[in-house]
């Protein structure tokens, strides 16, 4: 029988404490101990190295570290303990992070449309800074947080994949100097600029030009007699090596050239950066048929996740691989097109060339650590899928002191094949069925009878 989660949304699951952790064998071994539905490995080991080099690498910038990225519990107590602050686009998010004893000015509220209920929590909660960028806005903040520290958010055009400038951030030509001196006149602090290239940017001197044009604002406000002291340089980093190696090197140079000296903080909101190569999801094949396109044979793969799951962000860079339990020979590729597994038709994944499948064959789907979990929904009913952390013996003896992490976080001896919890519902029997009085049915699901 499943261990029942009784339709459980997440759960937080402990990490598995390991000397030598390979996460394809874990995920070999999870699969062996009957493992039926989708999971995520998530590397903790992957993301600690992340957070150390985007330090390494812009030493003079905190980062804020954006949660919307990836939010499991174990995720976000590594960020407590390894130092960083909060980006927080919600109440939700700031009410999560504050639970973990997070202070309150550890976090930036960066999201420039809130309603007035939103500003009042997050005031009542302690938060002390928050982004802009509408005259709307500010009326709004003069009523409701008229002590909040501000950062006026512009908008940066960039060769991103997400261009985040569309919908946030005001115009720097036309808006951003008038935006400076209404909040002035209004007696609203902006305490600094914030901006943000884009997710996922192709084009490292974007940020060049974002810091031109923050180095102006920064300019203006002086010789208005008004002192900037933070500048937010946003997220967007990509995760291949060789472009973050190019973004940071004109980081750096930027920050040296027109931001010198301790007397202004630079932070930083990475999210995908941190979190998408610490983890993998492997999803069960629920069904294969074999149709005929265009004079050739495509196989028609059903997978047990899909678009309204974690795969809604799936991205062409993403890899795709059948996940062999043992060792096979080589298998030719087959014109393969993968489905998820609601009824909507437009749950199709992509087209790609895999060895042939058959049911209950496993596809592991690489580099899913960012948004694939926060994304996620229940549509058709389906749970959503659970995790799997672990951690070094080496990392955890560095992080397992810090007051974040309870003991129950860690098992140091763990069962690698233990399936994890099923988010299958419980089973109702047909003879319930025959009690129409709701109390009735409700003694009877929990009488000795049903439990037994």
């Amino acid at each position: 029988m499943y261990a029942q989660a009784n339709m459980i949304s997440k759960v937080s699951n402990p990490a598995f404490v390991l000397h030598d952790h390979s996460p394809e064998d874990v995920a070999r071994a999870t699969i062996l101990g009957l493992q039926k539905e989708p999971f995520f490995i998530f590397d903790m080991d992957e993301a600690y190295r992340r957070i150390q080099y985007f330090k390494h690498k812009l030493p003079r910038v905190q980062i804020f570290y954006a949660m919307k990225a990836n939010d499991g519990e174990l995720m976000l107590k590594l960020a407590v303990a390894t130092g960083l602050g909060f980006d927080c686009a919600s109440i939700h998010e700031i009410h999560k992070i504050l639970r973990l004893n997070v202070p309150p000015t550890d976090i930036i509220y960066a999201v420039t449309m809130k309603t007035p209920e939103q500003m009042m929590y997050a005031r009542q909660s302690g938060v002390k800074r928050a982004t802009f960028d509408s005259p709307s806005e500010l009326v709004k903040l003069k009523e409701y947080w008229p002590d909040v520290e501000l950062l006026l958010r512009i908008s940066v055009k960039s060769d991103s994949v997400y261009q985040l400038g569309i919908k946030f951030g005001c115009n720097f030509e036309t808006e951003a100097t008038d935006l400076l001196d209404k909040a002035a006149c209004m007696g609203l602090r902006v305490a600094g600029v914030a901006f943000h290239v884009g997710s996922t940017c192709l084009s490292p001197e974007s940020y060049l030009k974002a810091l031109q044009q923050a180095r102006y604002l920064f300019d203006y406000e002086a010789k208005a007699g008004r002192t900037m002291r933070i500048l937010d340089i946003g997220g967007g980093f990509f995760c291949d090596d060789n472009l973050f190696e190019q973004a940071t090197s004109v980081i750096r140079k930027g920050l040296d050239e027109l931001f010198p000296g301790p007397n202004v903080q630079i932070v930083a909101e990475p999210g995908r950066y941190i979190c998408e190569t610490a983890c993998n999801l492997y999803c069960n094949i629920n069904n294969v048929k074999t149709i005929t396109k265009n004079d050739k044979p495509l196989n028609m793969v059903y997978i047990n996740d899909g678009l309204h799951g974690s795969l809604r962000s799936f991205e062409k860079w993403h890899t795709i691989h059948k996940f062999e339990l043992e060792t096979t020979k080589h298998e030719e590729l087959e014109d393969t097109i993968l489905w998820g597994p609601t009824s909507d038709p437009r749950d199709c994944l992509t087209e790609v060339q895999l060895p042939r499948c058959t049911p209950r064959d496993w596809l592991v789907f690489k580099t899913q650590g960012a948004y694939a979990s926060t994304f996620s929904s229940k549509f058709c009913g389906f749970g959503l899928v659970q995790t799997r952390f672990l951690i070094s013996f080496d990392l955890w003896n560095k992080i397992k002191s810090h007051k974040v992490f309870r003991p129950s976080d860690f098992v140091i001896q763990p069962d690698v094949s233990s399936p994890l919890q099923s988010t299958m519902p419980p089973v109702v029997p047909a003879e319930s069925c025959k009690h129409t009085n709701l109390n009735t049915l409700i003694d009877y699901l929990t009488s000795d009878m049903y439990n037994h």
